[in-house]
């Protein structure tokens, strides 16, 4: 208790501090400073002093310290609690991942804090420590994104902090990275065929180890490998890793870069043309190889070319060429081949839009439309994988996708749009060529309809094989041939027969199966009418037009014709393939499939001139000033001449000429050999289709038969001066050696060829169910025995050195003494090729190379 003297002394403290501070302002602004956090509201707390209940509340107050003071009532200098704030964490915003421990979550605070605690409850595997509000954990399930309340308190308060937090599906390592060409060998200067992998899952990344060649890389976001090399490079694996946030996979590519190889001339194509497209101004050709060409049509001239790995589509349309890939697209502009865009795309189809100026691809899981240059224009959700198109400049116009099997979608390429067609009968067939119609069946009951779904025509038709149309025609496929007729008709207005047909730019092109010729029938008009055409080629194999008066006509051999050069001098793409390659001292002669023989110096890549006789056998003498040719027996189901020539070079002048032709009992030219002097010519001669043959050698001037007999059709060998000949009849006869035509002596095996004057190679052959080869002997002109060299199976062979002897079916340098090949190319040969000079000359793909031994 306070006695009467302790309640006077409060009295007179508590008059004396009211007086002082009520007298004072300065001093009262003072105490609320030294006792204010919040320096900012001084102001607000001074005015609050101004009233009564303020003043009165800050005199108690005083006089409660004065009181602890004066009397040491024993109170603690804690100072009051206050509330916490300022509750910050660093990482408001949290994407988490199942099985993946977050970053741990630990925030600031001002003030003293008791707990804390968090609503709604975090995703499970999370947690919130009660004593330190750290968020840390492994989430266990998917969480969608919430956001999470913090709350720190005390008991004089509490402050709060929001945290979103959204937990995914846990990241699957991709897996399966597959190339589709795992082993590239690749020259300098040339640029590759893109090579577009597949993986199993998404992939954030990809990197390669160790680095591509120069001038080849690697796309980080689609593991596309590209580009053109630049140095030569060893053979070495690359691993390619897709990598993402749950692990990666890694595929092995080989690549080799070569030296640039010596390109004597390219040939276009050296098989089968299978594809052509044409717009009067740029040819697009493909062969059975899958080697493709752009032509310039004016000069002939190629533009670019290259290869894909498999049969895939390629198309041109207006300044777009694009080429199919595994697993994507190469889109090129037209007027120099140049690379545009790679697009990686997965689809089930893909169409070029007949101007150029689109691609579209479609899939079960939409369709996507893309520039030339690879900037997505449209992208639709829906099961496209198994429309039916027309590419049409501005718009895409479906058939048979999502938006029903009994209407036309069409999307705008603009702007994305769609709009259907009304309803229409039947189910839906076959877009006109042209794109302005489309055909529907019930049956064999045939409706023809706009684009816009009006329809136009009903008819019956006896089938509807092959059913398709253009302009004012639609045609089937009948047991005759291809039945042609109006629309709307049930009677042909024309039957095509005996031909394989091929339709491009209003037009068709009948393929006649048994002759060198072309029907070419109009479809531009009111009325049909087909013109026949002699070709100067044989099994023609693709076609196209841009009218009846310009088309292009391809066959078996790789020749490009242009059809409306044939009326005149024949105009070719190309030389086709190289039949046959000799070579001399300083010469080299290429046979080409379009009827020409050329011939130059291997050391350069000008030709010295060439010769118009289409021949599918070349022989040279040693000094490459004589040259022996037989007419084309390649194209002996349409072509009779066998014509034997020998001229003499460079002047190309005819020395000699044996005229035969194909007959079935007149002998003619089956096989012939020529003297290493180029002065000795042997014939093997062809009668009553194979039952008996005559062999005889004769100077290459003509004159009297040296030598002949009619036991086999075997090949006559004939040393290089021309005073030896090695005939054999059959493997297992043995060899008979004639010196100046008269018989000197026999040994066993059969003949090969003469290495020089003073050696002649057998092939040994044991007997069996097939004979078996045993290896090869080489003997003198007398029948001695003088080796007997570890050779593989030669056929034929030309003389390189005393030690050193080329096949061309090989592409191999041999030696006599060893046996093992002395050289051998990187580039692929089709046994095509002979030496020259210093150089081997061969047919690699699609170019006659020159190659240093």
């Amino acid at each position: 208790m306070v006695n009467a003297q302790g309640e006077a002394f409060f009295e007179n403290v508590a008059r004396g501090t009211y007086e002082l501070v009520a007298g004072s302002p300065n001093i009262a602004y003072a105490i609320v400073r030294s006792t204010s956090q919040d320096h900012e509201n001084a102001g607000q707390i001074i005015t609050w002093l101004n009233n009564t209940a303020g003043l009165r509340l800050v005199i108690s107050t005083i006089i409660a310290v004065f009181l602890g003071l004066a009397l040491g009532c024993g109170g603690n200098n804690t100072p009051p609690v206050r509330a916490p704030s300022n509750l910050v964490y660093p990482q408001p915003t949290v994407t988490a991942e199942v099985g993946k421990a977050i970053t741990t979550d630990i925030p600031t605070v001002t003030g003293t804090v008791d707990s804390y605690t968090v609503s709604p409850t975090l995703p499970p595997g999370l947690s919130l420590s009660s004593s330190t509000g750290v968020i840390s954990g492994t989430p266990t399930a998917v969480a969608a994104q919430v956001n999470y309340t913090v709350t720190a308190m005390n008991s004089a308060g509490s402050t709060t902090a929001m945290v979103q937090i959204l937990v995914n599906a846990a990241v699957v390592a991709p897996s399966n990275l597959v190339y589709p060409q795992p082993t590239v060998t690749a020259e300098v200067g040339k640029v590759i065929t893109t090579d577009i992998p597949t993986v199993t899952g998404t992939v954030d990344s990809y990197t390669v180890s160790p680095n591509l060649p120069p001038g080849l890389s690697l796309s980080s976001s689609t593991g596309v490998i590209s580009g053109t090399p630049t140095a030569v490079a060893a053979l070495a694996t690359y691993v390619v890793t897709a990598s993402n946030s749950g692990g990666n996979a890694t595929a092995s590519i080989t690549i080799t870069v070569n030296t640039a190889p010596r390109v004597l001339f390219e040939l276009g194509h050296a098989a089968e043309v299978t594809f052509l497209r044409f717009d009067n101004s740029r040819v697009l050709s493909q062969d059975s190889n899958q080697h493709w060409v752009l032509w310039d049509y004016a000069s002939g001239a190629i533009l670019a070319n290259g290869d894909q790995y498999s049969p895939l589509p390629l198309d041109m349309g207006g300044n777009t060429v694009v080429i199919g890939l595994p697993n994507g697209l190469e889109v090129r502009s037209s007027s120099d081949g140049h690379i545009l865009s790679t697009i990686v795309s997965s689809a089930s189809w893909w169409k070029l839009a007949t101007d150029g100026s689109y691609i579209c691809a479609g899939s079960r899981a939409g369709l996507s439309v893309w520039t030339p240059t690879g900037r997505i224009l449209v992208s639709r959700p829906g099961d496209y994988s198994a429309a039916k198109i027309f590419a049409a400049p501005g718009e895409v116009r479906v058939a048979l996708g999502p938006a029903g099997q009994n209407v036309v979608e069409t999307i705008s390429t603009a702007s994305g749009t769609s709009s259907v067609t009304p309803a229409f009968s039947g189910q839906f067939n076959s877009w006109f060529l042209d794109g302005q119609r489309f055909l529907t069946n019930q049956s064999n009951t045939v409706w023809t309809y706009s684009k816009s779904g009006i329809q136009q025509a009903i008819v019956a038709l006896p089938t509807i094989a092959n059913l398709s149309g253009e302009g004012g025609w639609l045609w089937v496929q009948s047991d005759l041939g291809l039945d042609i007729y109006s629309v709307g008709s049930n009677s042909p207005s024309l039957t095509v027969t005996s031909g394989a047909e091929v339709i491009s730019g209003m037009t068709i092109g009948v393929l006649r199966i048994g002759t060198s010729a072309i029907g070419v029938i109009d479809l531009s008009g009111s009325s049909l009418s087909e013109v026949d055409y002699a070709l100067p080629i044989a099994y023609t194999s693709a076609y196209a037009a841009t009218s009846s008066s310009q088309w292009l006509v391809g066959n078996v051999h790789g020749v490009v014709l242009d059809g409306a050069s044939i009326a005149n001098t024949p105009r070719y793409f190309g030389m086709g393939a190289a039949w046959s390659i000799a070579g001399g001292v300083a010469r080299a002669a290429v046979a080409t499939a379009t009827g020409t023989i050329v011939y130059l110096d291997p050391s350069g890549t000008t030709a010295e001139g060439s010769i118009s006789f289409s021949s599918s056998k070349l022989e040279f003498s040693s000094d490459g000033t004589v040259l022996a040719a037989a007419a084309n027996t390649n194209d002996s189901q349409y072509e009779v001449d066998r014509t034997l020539k020998v001229f003499s070079l460079p002047g190309a002048t005819q020395i000699n000429s044996w005229p035969y032709t194909f007959q079935y009992q007149t002998p003619f030219l089956f096989d012939f050999s020529l003297s290493g002097s180029g002065a000795l010519l042997g014939q093997v001669l062809e009668s009553e289709s194979g039952l008996s043959f005559t062999r005889q050698v004769t100077a290459t001037t003509g004159g009297p038969t040296i030598w002949s007999d009619s036991l086999s059709s075997d090949p006559i060998r004939i040393s290089p001066d021309g005073t030896l000949i090695a005939v054999s009849s059959g493997l297992f006869s043995g060899t008979n050696i004639y010196r100046n035509g008269i018989l000197t002596t026999a040994v066993p095996g059969w003949a090969v060829g003469w290495i020089d004057d003073d050696r002649l190679l057998v092939n040994n052959y044991a007997a069996g169910s097939a004979p078996v080869f045993s290896g090869c002997t080489i003997y003198d002109p007398t029948g001695i025995k003088l080796a007997a060299p570890a050779l593989p199976e030669l056929q034929e062979f030309q003389a390189v050195t005393s030690d050193w002897v080329y096949s061309a079916r090989e592409n191999a340098i041999f030696s006599l003494t060893t046996g093992a090949s002395t050289w051998t190319s990187a580039d692929p040969s089709v046994g095509v090729g002979a030496v020259s000079g210093s150089f081997v000359v061969f047919e690699s793909g699609s170019r006659v190379l020159a190659e240093s031994y």
